[in-house]
């Protein structure tokens, strides 16, 4: 399945806190995991997926008391406009079911890792390795062989772990999802 661009993703905590330990950030961020303060966490303005509006920007409503709950809002932003995404590509028709894997240096924060897989409301799995040029092995051995790319990523890949929704927190986000996609309607980024 091809690739969802959204102009939403990690790129936002290093692009907001600029040298700053994004380690310590995020066991900041944690504190925060139920904060009421929603972001549309864009990384440069206009977005391109899971809608097309180019005079789109980043916005913030409330105000964080802190830079922990800050980054857990922009933390959580993402995690939505993940499912925004999905909830698109199923809307179009494409399939969205199965297994899941996360990937990229997000990875590396199992807080941000866990709230995406409860703002999905699947399990994640996290593989051993993350980063684009294990997926570009993964391409290129599947062409070699002449096989399916998931199979080949079956065979390839081993998982580090798997990381299951936690009940607790789908009201949350579930309310939190809705006041999203209400503003995005309101400011007129979003259809229906």
């Amino acid at each position: 399945m091809p690739g969802g661009a959204s102009s939403s993703g990690a790129g936002v905590l290093p692009a907001t806190f600029p040298g700053r330990d994004l380690e310590e950030l995020g066991r900041r961020a944690a504190a925060h995991e139920q904060t009421r303060v929603l972001a549309y966490p864009l990384v440069s303005r206009g977005e391109r997926f899971p809608f097309a509006a180019p005079a789109a920007q980043a916005f913030l409503l409330g105000s964080p008391t802190d830079d922990g709950e800050h980054a857990a809002a922009l933390m959580q932003g993402v995690a939505l406009v993940e499912r925004l995404c999905f909830e698109q590509l199923h809307r179009l028709g494409a399939p969205t079911g199965g297994e899941l894997s996360l990937t990229g240096g997000a990875t590396r924060n199992h807080a941000w890792c866990q709230l995406r897989a409860d703002a999905l409301g699947r399990p994640v799995r996290l593989p051993e390795q993350s980063g684009s040029a294990f997926g570009m092995a993964i391409l290129a051995a599947a062409c070699s062989a002449d096989e399916p790319v998931a199979d080949v990523a079956r065979r390839m890949s081993r998982t580090r772990a798997l990381i299951e929704p936690r009940h607790f927190m789908r009201a949350h986000l579930d309310e939190q999802y809705e006041r999203l996609v209400g503003e995005l309607r309101r400011r007129g980024w979003l259809d229906g």
